[in-house]
């Protein structure tokens, strides 16, 4: 079948000057100014996270530093044709952040799922998954990632019978599922993860499964097997939907989502020589439902100094009108002595910070509310040290 996109697309030059000057007059992002000047009187609407400038959000993608700027890919829904594209945003800080047009369309895929992008020196390399094809890899080599080239071989890893049937692991059928992947380098080598799962059902008594494949070329990929041993983590009915496999400090971490739990992370070793991810720690950054302000989808990538960023979807737990989600800020996450994680907001959100109000130390008791004298606004960052003493849980409700 075609399938075609019906939303517009431009090719652009290959300077930024030129590219900037095209995108000033470009049908896109004038619609998405009207968008978001049209939606900015909502009062739901986030004022300093990130939401896409119309439609419907799903999952971030693709998190990556390219030419001087970070670059956010999402799953966007146009409204004239709402299948899965890959929205598009960059910003300078990982606070400010500017819509650019979409930048992967579907064709020959019915629709552009998740996937992760590999920065190399002159070229970003963007593997998603393609629904009816299986995971699919696009290139981009330009200043603002604004033309993206599939490879003619797509699907590299096409999807098994089973995956095309959504029935269950079948005698004849290949040893893996094809959906969500990510993608890294190692020794000249590639590496995709297949985030999936195995033996069982999904919701009921699945077990979370990674499939590892590698390549030379990008083209052909060689399936190496089950990628995490001795996985006694995660609960069954758990898959491993949209993973992150990044280095952090002198350890690895697998970030993903359970489509029944939420995001949630392995921390370990890698085993080159035997192709395995050894976990030793596990731990979930959503503790709650999915639905209603549940931390959703990540997208993560490395940086310089040995730690990882962070960001997530977030599904939006109050009204919303021609909109749904909303990204959360990009969190910076390392590891201490004791490989534990460390979770801190970014620095540059400090830019952001205004009429500072300091609350002297005050006693919390259950089942009442506390009311914080001269505060008010419409957006708050609460910097808070608590002391839960005795108490099983504390919440939060906004």
């Amino acid at each position: 079948m075609d399938y075609t996109s019906k939303v517009p697309k431009n090719t652009f030059p290959t300077t930024l000057k030129a590219q900037r000057d095209q995108l000033k007059t470009d049908e896109l992002m004038l619609r998405f100014n009207i968008s978001r000047e049209t939606l900015s009187s909502d009062p739901y609407r986030p004022i300093y996270h990130y939401v896409n400038p119309e439609g419907n959000l799903n999952d971030p993608n693709g998190l990556c530093f390219w030419n001087g700027l970070y670059h956010l890919f999402y799953q966007a829904y146009p409204p004239e044709d709402p299948r899965q594209h890959w929205g598009h945003a960059i910003s300078e800080d990982l606070v400010h952040w500017e819509d650019l047009p979409f930048a992967i369309y579907p064709n020959p895929e019915e629709k552009c799922f998740s996937g992760t992008t590999l920065v190399e020196k002159d070229r970003v390399i963007a593997m998603y998954h393609g629904i009816g094809q299986g995971n699919m890899i696009a290139i981009s080599k330009d200043p603002l990632l604004l033309n993206w080239e599939k490879l003619s071989s797509n699907p590299v890893i096409p999807n098994t019978p089973q995956d095309k049937t959504q029935m269950e692991t079948d005698e004849n059928d290949l040893p893996y599922r094809v959906y969500d992947p990510c993608i890294w380098k190692d020794n000249n080598i590639y590496y995709s993860l297949s985030g999936s799962y195995s033996e069982g059902t999904m919701f009921d008594d699945c077990k979370m499964t990674q499939f590892l494949f590698s390549s030379k070329d990008l083209n052909h990929w060689k399936y190496l097997g089950e990628f995490i041993e001795g996985n006694i983590f995660t609960l069954p009915g758990e898959d491993g939907a949209v993973p992150y496999f990044l280095p952090i400090a002198d350890k690895q971490i697998l970030i993903f989502a359970s489509h029944k739990h939420g995001s949630q992370y392995l921390l370990g070793d890698l085993d080159r020589g035997n192709h395995k991810f050894k976990p030793f720690t596990h731990g979930r950054f959503n503790f709650g439902k999915m639905t209603h302000g549940g931390v959703h989808a990540p997208t993560a990538t490395p940086d310089t100094d040995g730690t990882v960023l962070l960001m997530h979807n977030i599904n939006e737990g109050r009204p919303t009108k021609n909109w749904n989600h909303i990204m959360s800020l990009v969190r910076r996450i390392s590891i201490d002595p004791q490989n534990k994680l460390q979770i801190r907001p970014v620095k540059e959100i400090e830019s952001i910070r205004s009429n500072h109000q300091q609350i002297d130390q005050r006693p919390l008791p259950a089942n009442q509310d506390i009311m914080l004298e001269n505060i008010e606004g419409n957006a708050i960052e609460l910097i808070a040290v608590i002391d839960p003493q005795n108490a099983r849980e504390i919440w939060n409700y906004k």
